[in-house]
C-alpha cells in the first residue's frame, strides 16, 4: 500500500487515456444537495484565495486493461467524491458553449477517451444503475435522465451555481482551476498484497455514512472473482424490489429483520452487520448461496412491503 497526496483531477482525470471504474460491490451514488452545495461552498472560496483545499481519501487499485492496453483504476472507497468531480466539470463545460472553447475542450479530455471505442469513451464508469444516469448526462440525452435522481439533481445545483459566479464577473478558467486544487489522499493498494475489503470497512468517510445495507453488499461482492454476475443476478434484483426514492431505508429494515429471524435474539442497528458476518460464517455460506437466500426472503418481505402500501391507499 503506497499513500501519497496529490490533484484530484490532473492525477486521476489527466488528459490521457484511462478507466475509473466503480466496482459492483460499491454503493450506488447518493451525495445529496446539501453534500454538494457545502463542496461548492469550499471550492467559491478556492476561487478567491487561489488555495488548495483537501476533500479526503482515495483508495484506488490500478491494473491493466488488457483490450485497450490503457491504465485501470479501480476505486475501492471514495467513488461519490470522483463522481461529484465530474458533475462539477459537466456543469461547468455546458455552460462554456461556444464562448470559450479552449476551458470546454480541457474539461472534455478530463471527462473522456477522446480515441478510445464508445464503451471506454467516457472515462469514469460508475455502477450500472447510476452509470445510465451518468453517460445520459454526458452525452446530452436529457429525455432518459431521471430527474429526480442524486445525479441530475446534483449537476443542476452546480450548473446553476457556476452559473451565478460567471454572472458575477468569474470567467470559466478560473472555475476550473479552483477544481484543479481539490487534493486528496490518495491510497493505491497492491492486488495479492493489500486486502481492500479491510482497508474499505476501516476508512472514516467524511461523505455519506455507509449504511448496513451498503457493508453487506460489499461483504458479498467485493472478494468473488464472479461478482459482475452475481451483482446482475442477485443483489441488483434485491435493490430493485426494496429501495425507493434514492435511500436504503427499507434495504436497511429488512436486513434487521433478517438477522433478527436467523439468530433468534433481538439485534441492535449497529450490531446488525457484524450479526450478519457471524451468521454467514457459521452456517458457512458461500457468496452464491447468501445471495440466494437473502433473494428469496426479499421476494416474501417485499410482496408483504407492496400488500401494505395497497391496503393503506
Amino acid at each position: 500500500m503506497k499513500a501519497d497526496t496529490f490533484n484530484a483531477i490532473d492525477r486521476l482525470f489527466a488528459p490521457m487515456q484511462m478507466i475509473l471504474k466503480i466496482p459492483v460491490y460499491q454503493r450506488n451514488y447518493d451525495w445529496t444537495e446539501a453534500n454538494v452545495k457545502r463542496l461548492l461552498e469550499d471550492i467559491n472560496i478556492v476561487v478567491q484565495d487561489k488555495k488548495p483545499h483537501f476533500i479526503g481519501a482515495i483508495v484506488y487499485m490500478e491494473s491493466q486493461n488488457s483490450d485497450l492496453g490503457m491504465p485501470e483504476y479501480l476505486i475501492i472507497d471514495g467513488q461519490q467524491r470522483l463522481t461529484t468531480i465530474t458533475l462539477l466539470l459537466q456543469a461547468l463545460r455546458d455552460l462554456c458553449g461556444e464562448n470559450d472553447q479552449r476551458t470546454a475542450d480541457m474539461i472534455e479530455s478530463f471527462l473522456t477517451n477522446k480515441y478510445s471505442p464508445d464503451e471506454y469513451k467516457i472515462k469514469l464508469k460508475p455502477i450500472k444503475s447510476d452509470n445510465i444516469q451518468y453517460e445520459a448526462l454526458l452525452n446530452h440525452k436529457f429525455d432518459k435522465i431521471d430527474q429526480e435522481g442524486h445525479v441530475y439533481k446534483n449537476y443542476e445545483v452546480a450548473k446553476k451555481t457556476f452559473a451565478s459566479w460567471i454572472n458575477a464577473g468569474v470567467i470559466p478558467q478560473e472555475i476550473l482551476n479552483a477544481l484543479k486544487q481539490l487534493q486528496v489522499v490518495g491510497i493505491g493498494l497492491k492486488k495479492g498484497e493489500d486486502d481492500p475489503q479491510v482497508i474499505f470497512e476501516s476508512i472514516n468517510s467524511t461523505g455519506v455514512a455507509l449504511t448496513n445495507s451498503d457493508l453487506i453488499r460489499n461483504f458479498l461482492l467485493m472478494s468473488d472473482h464472479d461478482q459482475d454476475r452475481l451483482f446482475e443476478d442477485y443483489w441488483l434484483p434485491i435493490e430493485n424490489a426494496l429501495r425507493r426514492d434514492n435511500d436504503n431505508y427499507q434495504l436497511d429494515l429488512f436486513f434487521r429483520q433478517y438477522v433478527i429471524m436467523k439468530s433468534h435474539t433481538t439485534v441492535a442497528e449497529r450490531k446488525v452487520y457484524s450479526t450478519f458476518v457471524t451468521l454467514f460464517k457459521e452456517n458457512e455460506y458461500t457468496h452464491e448461496s447468501a445471495l440466494q437466500e437473502l433473494k428469496k426472503y426479499v421476494e416474501i418481505y417485499s410482496s408483504f412491503f407492496v400488500s401494505r402500501r395497497i391496503f393503506l391507499q
